[in-house]
């Protein structure tokens, strides 16, 4: 990978992770600062909070960071590096392929999908039941930081394929 794209992806992932952290801590305690406590477990629980908020954070995400990625392309201040191929770069190029609200709800689905069930164990190894809401808005903070900042990368990925299939059609 090329140390200037790599550089960029590591800033972008790095400001997007801390800023969702920040945006969601708050919202979340806005939301919940008057409730006694917060389930972890059922349908009014943390996990489906954290699928939902997944889904709709990686949702709004892509939509900002793909554009942004294809000007950046286009006008020279970033340079695409390629992926070798894998199966990994084929899923990459067949999201960079589709209408970007298509890309966009399908990365949402696969981040909430990716980061819900090992977010559920750790919740049922440490056998925590409800949360006070200090602890819940802080652990949905660092938790929709964290997801936005490990899926930034792929978006940008997936913002050099859209780019990239743009100049030139690519046949599967």
């Amino acid at each position: 990978m090329a140390a200037e794209f790599a550089t960029h992806i590591r800033r972008e992932a790095c400001t997007n992770g801390i800023t969702n952290c920040v945006f969601n801590g708050v919202i979340a305690w806005y939301l919940v600062r008057t409730k006694d406590a917060i389930p972890v477990w059922g349908g009014h629980g943390l996990l489906v909070d954290f699928f939902a908020t997944g889904l709709i954070l990686l949702f709004i995400v892509t939509l900002i960071v793909v554009p942004l990625t294809r000007r950046k392309l286009k006008q020279g201040e970033l340079l695409p590096d390629t992926l070798p191929e894998s199966a990994y770069s084929r899923f990459l190029l067949f999201l960079g392929q589709r209408h970007l609200a298509l890309a966009s709800l399908m990365l949402g689905l696969v981040g909430a999908s990716l980061f819900v069930p090992p977010t559920a164990v750790i919740f049922a190894l440490l056998q925590v039941d409800l949360l006070s809401p200090q602890v819940f808005a802080a652990t949905k903070g660092v938790w929709a930081g964290l997801i936005a900042g490990a899926m930034v990368p792929v978006m940008i990925r997936v913002g050099v394929y859209s780019y990239l299939v743009q100049l030139k059609p690519v046949e599967n």
